[in-house]
């Protein structure tokens, strides 16, 4: 069996390169399709253009045809809003929908578009032995505090309408200097180990990456939105981390 790993889609987000994800969709061969998180963007599905509602029915599809795993992100919220049977957000007066509360968020979503249900972690066997996978925004630092997550976020989007390089670039300096790469490896490992498990494959960085760290297998998928856009593939040789020419 031959299982292709993608994460950090972000369909909906105007850096999605959409056009990447369908050339790999088409040329990769492939028994298993693991989506380890943020495949959208967000709620707001308005902002998904003609080539991501492609890509989605694509999915669903091969959702059909071919065993697919669908992993929670960070951007997969629990709650956005209360929706009502008037369509209304807040519902009636005491804010819920026939006097009860229906929460209804982002990790719905997507489930229902593809007749998936989203989970937490996968366990995945590489050459006979076991490897975590998951989004790894739980390793995350930063995500502790929303502010300042919230203003780093504003700033990279800022920056991107500028320079798409040098928005890239800040933000792999950024992260350097805060150091929050290292400590997102450490926890993982950390949790492998604690899991028993011989290796870890998370996401939510954007940063690809294929270490040996003492005993554990550490690899990170990178993400669609900047290049080199980047996946994994899981064969009886093992797994192999790829890199798209932008």
């Amino acid at each position: 069996m031959r299982t292709l790993i993608l994460s950090d889609l972000h369909l909906g987000s105007r850096n999605c390169h959409a056009g990447l994800i369908t050339e790999i969709l088409e040329r990769e061969r492939f028994d298993r399709l693991i989506l380890n998180g943020d495949t959208l963007h967000s709620i707001n599905l308005r902002k998904l253009t003609p080539k991501h509602w492609g890509i989605l029915n694509w999915l669903r599809q091969l959702a059909r045809s071919r065993e697919m795993i669908l992993l929670r992100g960070n951007h997969d919220h629990e709650c956005d809003y209360t929706p009502s049977a008037t369509g209304h957000p807040n519902g009636d007066a005491n804010g819920t929908a026939n006097g009860e509360a229906a929460a209804f968020g982002s990790n719905h979503v997507l489930p229902a578009l593809l007749d998936v249900p989203m989970i937490e972690e996968y366990q995945l066997e590489i050459k006979c032995r076991p490897y975590a996978v998951l989004h790894g925004d739980r390793f995350d630092p930063t995500l502790k505090n929303a502010l300042a997550s919230e203003m780093a976020g504003w700033c990279y989007q800022f920056a991107q309408k500028v320079n798409k390089k040098l928005a890239k670039w800040l933000k792999k300096k950024s992260k350097r200097w805060s150091g929050v790469l290292e400590v997102m490896r450490r926890r993982s490992v950390a949790y492998a180990r604690e899991r028993g498990t011989d290796g870890i494959i998370t996401g939510h960085t954007h940063f690809p990456e294929d270490l040996h760290i003492d005993d554990v297998h550490y690899l990170n998928t990178g993400c669609w939105t900047e290049p080199p856009c980047t996946y994994i593939t899981v064969d009886p040789a093992g797994a192999r981390l790829h890199h798209v020419p932008d």
